[in-house]
């Protein structure tokens, strides 16, 4: 699992349509949310990502727009930067965990 930089990230963020995507469940989410940016939030777990491919052309339909994903601990964004890569989106980056992202004030 490669976990792209805070400058690659930061980089991304700034182009055009970008979007972050937390793929922890709902549950997760109540508990702790990043609070820096706006998000997106469909869950995908290592087994299951059924729900990400059903719903990601709705949440993010250009998929030239950088996509950054983060989980917990990035296992869960790295299984989902696979299945968005799969899809077709040509800019994903695995942010990592929630905790990774604290730099975003």
């Amino acid at each position: 699992m490669v976990i792209n930089t805070r400058e690659e990230v930061m980089a991304a963020e700034q182009e055009p349509g970008a979007v972050f995507l937390d793929v922890r469940g709902e549950d997760e989410v109540k508990t702790e949310s990043l609070q820096a940016r706006p998000f997106k939030q469909v869950k995908c777990t290592l087994d299951d990502c059924s729900e990400l491919m059903s719903k990601a052309e709705t949440l993010m339909p250009d998929k030239n727009a950088p996509v950054i994903v983060f989980c917990r601990s990035g296992r869960r964004a790295g299984k989902a930067k696979e299945v968005l890569e799969q899809k077709g989106y040509k800019k994903v980056l695995n942010a990592g965990g929630l905790k990774d992202l604290s730099y975003l004030s």
